[in-house]
């Protein structure tokens, strides 16, 4: 099954997919420099150059396959239901909090957003994949039972045109 991406998770890989291309000239360059320093059995920075290699190699080759069979999701009109691409706003209806998730595929998670990701996989969003607003779900935690309502959808990383007052 093919990765379901955003458009702008799509983007934001394809960008550091680049830098790491950069990256990777970069290291081999290092690595031709320091390897010719002389002796290879103690040149700590040769090694740690090798290191540095291998690991921006081994994201090329992980961010190529995952890119390469990528679909990216159409973000057109109102989203209908729970779905990748989604930003879905939950009423807790123990507290009448609210709280917003991200659906969306792991490698696309940015962690210093300040918005929660929740994956499709996971327990949260296997309970409110294909769900509509006015839905409501009970999702099992370690500590307690949670039920959530669905109150509204959003296209994630589209941008909301704003009414326009100047007439």
């Amino acid at each position: 099954m093919p990765l379901r991406l955003t458009k702008s998770g799509y983007e934001r890989l394809q960008k550091e997919l680049e830098q790491l291309y950069q990256r990777r000239a970069q290291l081999i360059e290092e690595v031709r420099e320091t390897g010719a320093e002389g002796d290879l059995s103690e040149n700590a920075g040769l090694d740690a150059a090798k290191r540095s290699l291998g690991l921006v190699e081994a994201r090329i080759k992980h961010l190529e396959r995952q890119l390469m069979d990528a679909e990216i999701i159409e973000q057109d009109g109102q989203p209908e239901h729970v779905d990748v691409g989604v930003i879905v706003t939950l009423e807790d209806l123990d507290t009448g909090d609210l709280v917003r998730y991200r659906i969306a595929e792991a490698i696309e998670a940015d962690l210093s957003a300040p918005l929660k990701t929740a994956t499709p996989n996971s327990p949260l969003g296997l309970a409110l994949k294909g769900k509509k607003v006015g839905d409501e779900v009970t999702i099992a935690l370690k500590s307690k039972t949670q039920r959530l309502k669905v109150v509204d959808l959003t296209w994630d990383g589209v941008k909301e045109e704003l009414p326009d007052f100047t007439g």
